[in-house]
């Protein structure tokens, strides 16, 4: 009994929680140097956000346009195919978002002049600087630096934007955007369409051909046939030939529906997207948002903080430090009791 009470008194108790004056205790024995680093922290901050001048933000909302004629063709092979035959390119809005962001479309935007006092081309405002120290090769990746086009999945409605110092600019950069994209989704639709046309005509002219043959068989067999009997061979190649020139005037019917539906669509002005919500007339400032900025550079403060006195050995336990309260502390107490009393506790 006296071993294992000697035992007991001479294993410590450790306490699995670790208390918090223990964490705290190096913060607030460098606080100067913690202070110090968050001070920093929110210098850069207050340099990054105040420093570099107000950024303007021009957006419009753009809903694409159905093709209304597509969707009124019916018959054949146009109902079993549907807008493959003759819907070709659809102004969907992932389509118009990739086309708003197209190389040719963006180029063509960056070489327009800006409408106002300080003109010069779009390119060069982006850039700021005259246009022969700017390289063809960096047209492209400046514009997308500015721009952005994006399609909600819910509404399919298209969201593009210009984000720059300039307003004028980005207000112009975004309505020309649409409008070169309009421009050039009509163009292919056109060029499309005429291509079709021209296809369709010949299927027309072949199928025209071949009712006119299935035509004159059956206007021969007649004039060969003025009398027959039911139920005859006459009978039944009158039949067939009926068959057949009924077959070839449905197909020619067809073909020239075709070939009109795309003439209509060589000649119609209907544009790809329409303007849900346009740019204001005027344009605010993008938001500093300072508070929440302060709040990530504190953050970071600290963690630097952190890490400068970790690396310095400040969370270490030091020597004078006290130690824990069920810990090693309780074994001068347990020493100081007497022999007799500890003879006494083993006996009961």
């Amino acid at each position: 009994m006296i071993g294992r009470d000697s035992f007991i008194g001479a294993t410590p108790n450790v306490d699995p929680e670790l208390p918090i004056g223990a964490l705290v205790r190096p913060y607030r024995r460098r606080w100067r140097l913690v202070l110090a680093i968050v001070a920093i922290a929110w210098g850069l901050a207050f340099v990054a956000v105040l420093v570099p001048a107000r950024r303007y933000t021009a957006s419009m909302v753009l809903a694409a346009v159905p093709n209304a004629r597509t969707s009124a063709l019916t018959g054949g092979l146009t109902a079993i195919l549907g807008s493959a035959q003759l819907g070709g390119i659809q102004s969907t809005p992932y389509f118009i978002a990739k086309l708003l962001l197209l190389r040719s479309v963006i180029t063509e935007v960056a070489s327009e002049r800006v409408n106002d006092a300080r003109g010069g081309t779009v390119i060069e405002r982006v850039i700021e600087k005259p246009a022969s120290e700017i390289r063809p090769t960096q047209i492209e990746p400046a514009m997308r630096n500015i721009l952005a086009a994006e399609v909600d999945k819910q509404t399919g409605l298209i969201s593009v934007r210009a984000s720059h110092t300039d307003s004028a600019l980005v207000r112009q950069v975004t309505t020309r955007l649409v409008a070169s994209a309009s421009e050039t989704f009509k163009r292919v639709s056109r060029a499309q369409a005429a291509s079709q046309r021209s296809a369709q005509g010949e299927r027309v002219d072949s199928a025209r051909r071949q009712l006119r043959r299935a035509e004159e068989r059956l206007l021969a067999f007649l004039s060969a046939n003025r009398s027959y009997t039911s139920f005859s061979s006459a009978a039944v190649s009158r039949q067939q030939l009926e068959r057949e020139v009924s077959d070839t005037r449905t197909v020619y019917s067809q073909a020239r529906a075709d070939y009109d539906a795309a003439a209509g669509r060589e000649l119609e002005e209907t544009p790809a997207v329409v303007v849900v919500d346009s740019i204001p007339r005027r344009l605010l400032p993008d938001p500093r948002r300072l508070p929440l900025k302060l709040v990530l550079a504190s953050a970071l403060g600290l963690l630097v903080a952190s890490l400068v006195l970790w690396s310095r050995g400040e969370f270490k336990e030091h020597p004078g430090a006290p130690s824990s309260v069920n810990g090693a502390g309780d074994a001068p107490k347990r020493a100081d009791r007497p022999a007799g009393d500890r003879i006494a506790a083993s006996g009961t």
